[in-house]
């Protein structure tokens, strides 16, 4: 969802190796949040390339991996409300998973919930956003990271959500973590985290969640490629 509005840019330092799908890899620099490339029995390997990602936006991230090993899920039936308009954790959706020495694996993520954004008196085209982060990185797909994109949860659409428009929203989000330690495990927190945003200065909307659900399940193996699409 294309919003015409500024989002910083953020970077970070990642070690990859990468497959390209359909496209020709320019230079180390094309790659970007793509983790190791483990062979195909999805046992991982050590990455040779360590590159800061540029602010290119491929068009599709595919990501593959093993078997499951590990699943949380964190449940609330407390509702919740917000007005901050920087990102800040939602209360109670968070944790902390453990990546085995030398793995690499996949990280997936799913949050629902019922959701409520509203803005009385407000004609601006706000909404509210979640994020979800690994490792203090936001998973994939990341909307927050390619300006004017942004992820809009649910929306004031305009002002007229009332107090009583309630709906059910979800989301999933997938990233490779790779633990180069051979000989100790990885501690990963995972955290979901909420906003608004406020165009028109004033009071800003209210979001509101409640009944939400979050999982979090871990992968052997990760594979991500960069895929181009002919159009």
């Amino acid at each position: 969802m294309l919003k015409f509005i500024p989002v910083v840019l953020t970077t970070t330092c990642l070690i990859a190796q990468t497959t390209i799908a359909n496209d020709v890899l320019q230079s180390p620099l094309d790659v970007r949040q793509l983790s190791p490339q483990p062979a195909l029995e999805y046992q991982p390997q050590i990455p040779n390339i360590i590159i800061h990602p540029i602010p290119y936006e491929p068009d599709v991230i595919k990501f593959t991996s093993g078997n499951h090993f590990h699943k949380q899920a964190l449940t609330s039936t407390k509702p919740r409300t917000t007005s901050s308009e920087k990102f800040i954790p939602l209360p109670g959706a968070s944790t902390k998973i453990t990546i085995p020495a030398g793995a690499n694996v996949l990280v997936n993520l799913a949050l629902t919930a019922e959701s409520r954004c509203n803005e009385p008196g407000s004609t601006a085209p706000d909404w509210c956003e979640v994020r979800i982060l690994v490792d203090g990185q936001e998973a994939s797909p990341q909307a927050s990271t390619f300006s004017p994109d942004t992820y809009a949860f649910d929306s004031t659409d305009r002002g007229t959500e009332s107090v009583a428009s309630w709906e059910s929203h979800a989301m999933d989000r997938h990233k490779c973590v790779y633990n180069q330690n051979s000989r100790t495990a990885k501690t990963v927190p995972v955290e979901v985290q909420w906003k608004v945003t406020n165009f028109d200065g004033g009071a800003a909307p209210r979001f509101w969640l409640d009944d939400w659900s979050f999982t979090v399940q871990l992968a052997k193996g990760c594979r991500a490629e960069k895929i181009k699409i002919d159009s």
